[in-house]
């Protein structure tokens, strides 16, 4: 591969606003792709954690870019890489700018009829079972109790296999301070009735002197025509050394009504309790409206019902209205 011809590729599609995620180099057998998203998000009344927008509207929009890379090897074996960062904004009424790209994602392996090996910042096997009930708005948190079983972490090695109806991952977070190694394995068995069911197991070290966290998430996820329906529920210890328990339970409906909109619906709540005092963390209801204008566009307007009240979060607790405009390209 020729790096002046990458480059030149690569800013191309930058520039250029494509629709699609676009292959900006194919040759030999090597082939890197570029995408992301362009996505305003406004909160209105109140934000997510249930604080109140003393103004208008909170500014929570967002701008991710990805490249990924893959190319033939010997033996039937491919080597792959992919990075992704995201961008903010500043929410204010000023032109104050936003210049940081935060990096979600790192890593580079090799793939072929063994699976895929993976190395560097990457989700752990747990995510999969997680990302079954997360289709909204505000799901997906099923997964950040722990570090062993959450997305995008740092010095972690990946393996995933699929064979006939079963999607197995693993993987191992190899820690640079002591005692802060991980560890997580999980699967997901696709029925042939359209019911999926899937069950994980992360453990983690707290790091030097401090407890062990660990969790076991399972899910449930049925299709049937325009009907999804899915569950997940998670529970472990933050800190067994100061008896730090968790549980969290997610459900969610989607019905597609036509081929362009969709209702989503949801549910959280989360608990953490500590020697045996409970406190709820996360307890609301979403209902979402989304419009697909096609493959690359969308709209959606959610409402979160917030349901934790001011004993749990320390303020007067306010619910979310959220527009939305998605641009993936």
């Amino acid at each position: 591969m020729k790096q002046a011809a990458v480059a030149i590729a690569v800013f191309a599609a930058l520039a250029s606003g494509s629709a699609m995620a676009a292959t900006v180099y194919k040759a030999d057998g090597t082939e890197l792709k570029v995408g992301g998203r362009m996505e305003f998000r406004g909160d209105f009344n109140g934000t997510t954690k249930g604080e109140e927008i003393e103004g208008t509207m909170k500014n929570k929009s967002r701008m991710r870019l990805n490249v990924k890379g893959e190319t033939e090897l010997a033996n039937e074996m491919k080597g792959f890489a992919v990075w992704e960062a995201e961008q903010g904004v500043n929410s204010s009424a000023d032109n104050d700018e936003e210049s940081d790209f935060d990096q979600r994602y790192m890593y580079v392996g090799l793939k072929g009829h063994f699976g895929a090996v993976s190395f560097g910042r990457q989700d752990s096997a747990g995510v999969q079972i997680s990302n079954m009930s997360d289709i909204a708005t505000f799901t997906g948190d099923q997964k950040a109790f722990i570090n062993s079983g959450n997305e995008q972490i740092n010095n972690t090695i990946a393996y995933g296999y699929e064979f006939d109806a079963v999607s197995l991952k693993a993987s191992y977070i190899a820690g640079e301070e002591k005692d802060t190694d991980g560890f997580g394995i999980s699967a997901i068995y696709n029925t042939p009735f359209g019911l999926d069911i899937g069950l994980g197991y992360s453990f983690n070290d707290n790091g030097e002197g401090n407890g062990s966290a660990d969790q076991v998430i399972a899910g449930l996820g049925y299709t049937i025509d325009q009907l999804y329906l899915a569950a997940t529920y998670t529970t472990g210890d933050l800190d067994d050394d100061a008896n730090q328990e968790f549980d969290g339970v997610e459900l969610v409906a989607q019905y597609k009504l036509t081929k362009e909109f969709r209702m989503i619906a949801a549910y959280q709540k989360q608990t953490e309790e500590t020697n045996g005092v409970d406190e709820d963390t996360a307890d609301f209801f979403e209902l979402t409206g989304r419009y697909d204008f096609n493959k690359n566009f969308r709209g959606y307007l959610s409402y979160m019902l917030n349901n934790l009240d001011e004993e749990d979060t320390g303020y007067d607790v306010n619910d979310t209205v959220r527009l939305g405009l998605r641009y993936d390209f």
